[in-house]
């Protein structure tokens, strides 16, 4: 019967320790959840309070830029008032200016007129002298056609095509031809627009009808016939035909010789 008993109450504290457990297991689960709950609701208040952070940037953000506003509007309202306030002043000076005049002797009245009507003409003296502006009419045409009829302005001489013929003419018979076949034009006048086709066109006319006639205008008139001349000069002999030292040029000036004679020998041509 002893034994019986002590096995009944051994099994009872054993059921009774078992049950303990797992009484301990479910708080440490419930602690567990509590902890998880906790961590969650935390999270909550975080993104709320970053929301209503938000939230208050953008309400500070707004409340910046009105006031902002407000001083810009304080500061044009400033302005306009300043502006109106200038106004008035000069229109209480004009005022004053005119009751001053009302009451001006004639003599004063006089000498305010005569001292305007001065500056007047100074300030347009003042802008005939400033002014850079030249009006032109006829003269953009009238001015080149001078140079074909030269008696427009009163000169009693042929126009620069007649020239042309007068010098092709003082040339040998056996030359003429080819002098009506290479006219070049050269100088700043050739490159008013249209002079090219002025002259060949006045120069057929004037030319015999068995005569080609053609007019060579070169990309630079103005330069061409320099840069001509610089290639004739570095010709062999150049220096020694074309020139002279002025001890040769007075020797043969005091020997008697003229200055074709001089230029004759010196480049060989007979009879000059």
């Amino acid at each position: 019967m002893e034994e019986m008993e002590k096995t009944k109450l051994e099994l009872e504290r054993k059921d009774k320790e078992v049950e303990e457990g797992n009484v301990s297991d479910n708080d440490n689960d419930g602690n567990d959840q509590q902890i998880e709950d906790e961590a969650a609701d935390a999270d909550v208040e975080m993104e709320v309070d970053d929301t209503s952070a938000d939230k208050k940037k953008k309400a500070d953000s707004k409340r910046q830029k009105k006031e902002k506003g407000k001083k810009k509007a304080k500061k044009r309202s400033k302005k306009r008032k300043h502006n109106s306030e200038q106004n008035d002043d000069n229109d209480e000076v004009d005022m004053s200016d005119g009751e001053d005049s009302d009451e001006e002797s004639d003599e004063q009245r006089l000498k305010r007129l005569k001292a305007m009507r001065d500056e007047e003409r100074k300030r347009r003296e003042r802008e005939e002298r400033e002014r850079q502006a030249l009006a032109m009419s006829v003269e953009r045409f009238a001015i080149p056609e001078v140079l074909f009829r030269p008696s427009d302005i009163g000169m009693n001489c042929g126009g620069i095509v007649e020239a042309i013929v007068e010098s092709i003419n003082a040339c040998d018979d056996i030359y003429r031809a080819a002098m009506y076949n290479n006219v070049l034009l050269v100088g700043g006048n050739a490159t008013i627009p249209g002079f090219k086709e002025r002259v060949e066109s006045e120069l057929r006319k004037l030319a015999p009808t068995n005569y080609p006639v053609r007019v060579y205008l070169p990309n630079d008139p103005v330069s061409f016939a320099w840069e001509g001349a610089v290639q004739f000069s570095q010709q062999d002999g150049f220096q020694r035909q074309c020139s002279i030292d002025r001890v040769s040029w007075e020797a043969m000036k005091k020997a008697g010789k003229n200055q074709s004679e001089i230029w004759g020998d010196r480049m060989n041509i007979p009879g000059m």
